[in-house]
């Protein structure tokens, strides 16, 4: 079986050696060439290329200052975001006995996630693990963002200055790299944004295409603001082309979206089934959850929201190293005036016909702002809306920028425009890097989850039977899923109320898990864990000190489920509060590991 495999390997790997072998003479041909173009150069030639290597030089020094200051978000797989621990855990059911494969919490936490997405995981997570598979994730979403500055720097329209102004406005943001951070569904929303925007300003319509088609096997919220401006986009200057161009326009728009809805289907009809229908915006005014675990309610005032983030892009750079430090503190002290003043000329250069792009960037504002109108008329549809200013608008933002300073100078000719697209592009660049910082923050990328912080812990619980079920307080034992491939009882990270029946069972579980924490009656404890097949309980001893009730809070509606639960009770009586000895098998800080089983017998011993 395996010979006629290796033979046509063998034979592909021979293919490939010699087109290489051949591709290199030409290879080596075409620089030759251009080299001895290059003695043809004029002054003008000479000023061009020097420019392009100038813009080249600040970007590339920059990078090596950004990368090296976030080398650990980028590689270390020990280092997630902390909504890892909600998105990611379900897909330790790929690696060697499938583990959490039967856990209800995984498969609920599962629907969430788009079919394109799990198969990234399905594909890797085999060969290389959960952990790293995220920085696989997360290296290719930083690759589609580098793209669409390609796609602006290969273009006629835009140039090298423009494509890597994109880059590093859309890398320098500590925002973007937040969302970025472990590759979760929610880290394309950023990279497709920008990768729709570079098509526009290009004039690419298969960039554009194509960020739609991702975003409909990555990310929803994505696809409905690359849709949305895609059909502005196919609407410009209506009046003006032929009925034939505007008809293969429509008619491409769309099989675009027909072949989105497609890919789409299978998510929306299929993969959230078990969880239920979304609550309705009357459903979750009723519902604590929407104001306490998820704080999408109430609404708040649409131009304070779309304000706030326009303020955040350009007023709060403050993050980051600088080579040069008395200039950085120098600007800094100035940091509002510097970010209004950066807004203003962004606008003032396209308005007054010394840039262009404007446009594009105008249609995918204008695309968030109507996306984020119908996000509340038809909550909780379209997802939240804050996704369509906290993305959309910095998105906007970032872009606005690029453009605005990335292409100017649009009636020069085109070597003159060129030199000073990459001039402006260079100013640009060395002025946020040298007086905001380099875009390099502590922890890097805002990643909040190490393992190495309980690592005896999480080591302990990974040599555990794979059937352990855990059950703690809600606010602990986030990373035991993440980091041990163990099932839990529900924590903070997996209660999610969007979907009306799964929230039904999470609910229920959260209180019954509570219950049995505070519990004062030993068989309170053992029926819980009877019901849930609960094989472990991780203590808090710092939850039964004497300010418990404070202790005890957590968002609602369980922090009012708490205080009318411990009303009137008392730290003594809590049985889990002084566990026998011989139930706890492991201790590490202030945790405590307890066998269920080793729990009953010891008590039917004691009792």
């Amino acid at each position: 079986m395996l010979r006629p495999l290796a033979q046509k390997l063998a034979a592909r790997a021979s293919s490939e050696l010699q087109a290489a072998k051949t591709a290199l003479p030409r290879a080596i041909g075409a620089v030759r060439e251009q080299l001895v173009a290059m003695r043809r150069y004029g002054w003008l030639d000479w000023l061009q290329l020097a420019s392009a290597v100038v813009v080249t030089a600040v970007f590339v020094l920059w990078f090596r200052d950004w990368y090296h200051g976030n080398v650990p978000a980028l590689w270390d797989p020990k280092i997630q975001p902390d909504d890892a621990r909600t998105a990611i855990f379900p897909f330790h059911r790929y690696e060697a006995g499938a583990p959490l494969s039967t856990d209800p919490i995984a498969t609920e936490m599962l629907e969430y996630q788009p079919y394109g997405y799990r198969l990234v995981f399905r594909l890797c997570v085999p060969l290389v693990g959960v952990l790293f598979t995220t920085k696989i994730v997360q290296a290719l979403l930083f690759g589609l963002i580098a793209y669409a500055g390609v796609v602006l720097a290969r273009s006629a329209r835009a140039g090298l200055g423009a494509g890597l102004l994109l880059i590093f406005f859309f890398f320098h943001d500590q925002y973007v790299q937040n969302r970025v951070l472990g590759g979760l569904p929610r880290g394309f929303g950023f990279p497709l944004a920008t990768l729709w925007l570079a098509g526009a300003i290009a004039e690419r319509a298969n960039v554009r295409r194509a960020a739609a088609l991702l975003a409909a096997l990555t990310y929803p919220t994505a696809l409905a603001m690359v849709l949305a401006a895609e059909g502005l986009f196919v609407v410009r200057r209506l009046g003006f082309p032929s009925f034939r161009t505007a008809w293969r326009r429509f008619r491409h728009y769309l099989l675009l979206a027909l072949a989105c809805g497609v890919l789409l289907a299978p998510a929306v009809f299929v993969g959230m089934s078990q969880g239920g229908p979304i609550h309705t915006l009357e459903q979750a005014k009723r519902e604590p959850a929407f104001q306490g675990r998820l704080r999408v309610l109430p609404f708040g005032d649409p131009g304070k929201e779309f304000g706030v983030v326009l303020s955040e892009v350009y007023s709060h750079y403050r993050e980051g190293d600088s080579p040069f430090a008395n200039f950085k503190s120098h600007v800094d002290d100035y940091e509002h005036e510097v970010g209004v003043t950066m807004l203003a000329v962004f606008l003032i250069l396209p308005l007054m016909g010394w840039s262009m792009g404007l446009g594009s960037v105008t249609r995918f504002l204008a695309a968030n702002l109507v996306l984020y109108a119908l996000s509340r008329f038809f909550a909780f549809r379209l997802y939240s809306p804050e996704r369509f200013y906290s993305v959309g608008m910095r998105s906007v933002a970032l872009a606005l920028a690029a453009s605005s300073l990335g292409l100017v100078a649009p009636g020069l000719s085109a070597r003159w425009r060129s030199i000073a697209r990459n001039l402006t592009s260079a100013a640009a660049l060395a002025f946020v890097w040298f007086g905001i910082g380099n875009g390099v923050r502590v922890p890097a990328m805002g990643a909040t989850i190490d393992y190495r912080d309980e690592a005896p812990l999480w080591d302990f619980i990974r040599q555990l039977p794979p059937d352990t079920r855990i059950a703690s307080h809600i606010m602990d034992g986030d990373e035991i899923p993440l980091f041990t491939a163990r099932a839990t009882n529900g924590t903070a990270e997996t209660l999610q109320p969007w979907l009306t029946l799964s929230w039904q069972r999470q609910k229920a579980r959260a209180e019954d898990t509570l219950r049995a924490m505070y519990a004062t009656n030993r068989d309170e404890v053992l029926e819980f864990a009877h019901k849930y097949r609960i094989t472990h309980l991780l203590v808090n001893k710092n939850r039964y000190k004497d300010d418990f009730r404070s202790r005890a809070k957590s968002f609602e509606p369980f922090t009012s489920f708490t205080n009318r639960l411990l009303a009137g009770a008392s730290a003594e009586n809590f049985v889990l509060a002084s566990p026998p000895p011989d139930a706890v098998v492991f201790r590490f800080r202030q945790w405590q590991l307890l066998d269920v089983a080793k729990l009953e017998a010891d008590w039917e011993h004691a009792s």
